[in-house]
């Protein structure tokens, strides 16, 4: 009869000191990594940002054709930066015009369709907490059609107004840009699906740019998922710091060669920690749509004040977002089942028939993700992180 072999109390305590270091060894590594948002880090971490990451991935695509123009990107950043351009600030005129006539000379003799607001502009009446708004919206929206059959929408957003004395450049300039270069590719090299482009007016004001879409544009209810485009900072790197579906998540894991993600900006805007908000609480928390929000969090000091120019904008940070952005886009966008395995949420209004209720549970997941040290990511579900870590737990108290 064979007998159990039992460690000495010696080894035992040994093996469990050695697992209690590595776990905690791992938090720090967690920790470290969630909030290396400074300038130093980010340049350490993205010293070769240009070469690591990726371009949009497709067979249509010639090496040359896949990159993204961020000469040109900034050419457009430039331009749209030069003065302030608050909500009421007549100059905001000037950027909007600008903003019209490129996107009218990227989609000329495509069959892209511009919402103008010029031309076509909506009116609204709704209630914003407790106030009664009148606004008259100035987005730019463009609906780049598939070339399948569907009607599975993916939304990129992003806003053009800036706040008082700030010209905008990261909030949210860098967000427009890689807007108008994303939507360039589309129009030359469209995807399985259609993609909507909305480049907002009102955000810093109440978000209201992304209220008067969802509720009353009449594209919105093909809305599947969208990736919002926005900033905390000045410079660094664009991170995925906010995302409310696992199959989002994997599309950008799988489209980056060089993540940069973290929980914590999930669990701090929740929690009320970061006192600022962006259009993903309205097409998320309010219309339940799963998204994902990607943003620079660098020099939060030059956050909304006239230092956020274009002079601080950096070809390497502008990059990181742009070539994120498109090769996660293409990617969901591509996709034959990522954008029909989303349903559409019941509280979006609809083209025929409003809807009202709760967003349904296959909605919007909320799920556990990081990279570490920006050479892999994980994803994984709340159930699975929580069996992880009862699984760890015993095995502590079993050692």
């Amino acid at each position: 009869m064979a007998t159990a072999t039992r460690l000495s109390p010696r080894w035992a305590a040994v093996l469990a000191t050695a697992l209690q270091l590595a776990a905690f060894a791992a938090v720090l590594l967690f920790v470290a990594d969630s909030l290396a948002v400074s300038s130093t880090s980010s340049r350490i971490l993205s010293r070769d940002v240009t070469a690591g990451w990726p371009q949009p991935e497709s067979s249509v695509l010639a090496p040359s054709e896949q990159a993204f123009d961020v000469k040109r990107a900034l050419g457009d950043l430039e331009r749209i930066t030069r003065t302030p351009h608050s909500l009421n600030d007549p100059r905001s005129i000037g950027v909007r015009d600008y903003l019209r006539a490129t996107i009218a000379d990227i989609i000329a003799g495509s069959e892209a369709e511009f919402s103008d607001p010029v031309v076509n502009g909506t009116v609204a009446e709704f209630e914003s907490k407790r106030w009664l708004v009148y606004w008259e919206d100035s987005s730019l929206v463009v609906r780049v059609p598939g070339t399948g059959n569907h009607t599975e929408a993916l939304l990129v957003q992003a806003h053009y107004d800036a706040v008082p004395m700030s010209h905008g450049a990261y909030d949210d300039g860098v967000g427009v840009v890689v807007c108008l270069e994303l939507l360039r590719s589309l129009v030359r090299y469209p995807v399985r699906h259609p993609v909507l482009i909305n480049i907002d007016w009102g955000e810093e004001s109440g978000l209201f740019g992304a209220i008067l879409f969802a509720r009353f544009h009449q594209w919105a209810s093909d809305v599947r998922a969208y990736i919002n485009l926005e900033a905390g900072g000045v410079g660094g790197r664009a991170m995925v710091f906010r995302a409310s579906h696992p199959a989002l998540l994997t599309a950008y894991k799988q489209a980056v060669q060089r993540p940069c993600a973290s929980l914590v900006g999930n669990n701090a805007m929740r929690l009320g920690i970061v006192k600022s908000d962006t259009d993903y609480s309205i097409y998320t928390t309010r219309y339940g749509i799963p998204g994902l929000d990607l943003a620079f969090t660098d020099r939060r000091s030059l956050y909304h004040t006239s230092r956020d120019n274009a002079q601080q904008a950096t070809a390497e940070s502008v990059l990181s977002m742009g070539a994120a952005t498109l090769s996660t886009a293409r990617k969901i966008a591509d996709s034959t089942g990522t954008l029909p395995s989303l349903p559409r949420s019941p509280r979006l209004p609809s083209a025929t028939k409003p809807l009202s209720g709760p967003a349904s549970d296959d909605v919007v997941k909320d799920a556990v993700f990081y990279d570490v040290l920006s050479r892999l990511m994980v994803v994984r579900s709340y159930s699975a992180e929580m069996w992880l870590n009862i699984a760890t737990g015993l095995a502590g108290i079993a050692a």
